[in-house]
């Protein structure tokens, strides 16, 4: 499911729903490096202290992945072992805005008519389901997730932040730099570079690939010579 089609289906429910759940507001606003980074607005914080607002003193990782998505699973422990190589200069948020309702189907319905057409269509049911799915994965992995996750229930922030950079699949990355602009942004098994150039600290194999030579006795190329890898999306 791509993060554009998870946030449709989200909104119908809200219109079947509106007393229960407020539609956040749409934004024409496209974001880029540079850019200011918008309001974390995730619902409900599943582990650590909760982050309500960017201290300019420090850099953050927020990422968005889904507990049905393995490459997100892969990137675990790496954003486990940058969160635990910089506690006091970063800050790494693992935003699970792309769970999938888990509903079960009846082989029979299709004899049957239906009895309560909005039965499926309950919001808060589905919500806290999903909920209750990304607090067992996170308890299961224990101190092999140690750092922040939150959960985005309603989409708000995949709206403000997937869809106003462009970003259809996951995990991605948003690198946010001290000061509270956006320092980078793409995949989020990519990022230990750009992490590290906004810390502040040593570029991950910058002297290996000084040194290195190529045939003809030219000096390989830095990491700005290298093109981005494309995107690749998830895989169930």
């Amino acid at each position: 499911m791509s993060i554009a089609t998870f946030i449709s289906f989200l909104s119908s429910f809200t219109m079947l729903a509106a007393d229960d759940v407020k539609q956040p507001p749409t934004t024409n606003t496209v974001l880029i490096a540079n850019s200011q980074a918008p309001a974390l607005t995730a619902e409900t914080w599943v582990k650590g202290e909760e982050v309500k607002a960017f201290d300019p003193d420090k850099v953050y990782v927020v990422e968005f992945w889904a507990t049905w998505c393995g490459p997100c699973l892969k990137t675990i422990p790496n954003l486990t072992k940058l969160q635990k190589a910089n506690l006091n200069d970063l800050v790494v948020i693992g935003v699970a805005a792309s769970e999938k309702p888990q509903t079960k189907k009846d082989p029979t319905a299709k004899d049957k008519p239906a009895d309560n057409p909005t039965e499926t269509t309950d919001t808060k049911a589905v919500a806290e389901k999903m909920l209750a799915n990304v607090q067992t994965f996170v308890t299961q992995q224990g101190d092999k997730m140690e750092y922040r996750v939150a959960f985005d229930s309603d989409g708000s922030m995949s709206r403000d932040w997937m869809l106003a950079a462009k970003q259809r699949t996951i995990p991605t990355a948003f690198i946010i730099a001290k000061g509270g602009k956006i320092a980078w942004i793409g995949p989020a098994n990519q990022i230990e570079k750009p992490l590290a150039i906004a810390l502040g600290n040593k570029i991950p194999g910058a002297e290996k690939k000084k040194s290195a030579k190529v045939p003809g006795g030219l000096k390989g190329g830095g990491a700005a010579d290298q093109s981005a890898a494309p995107v690749k999306k998830a895989v169930e």
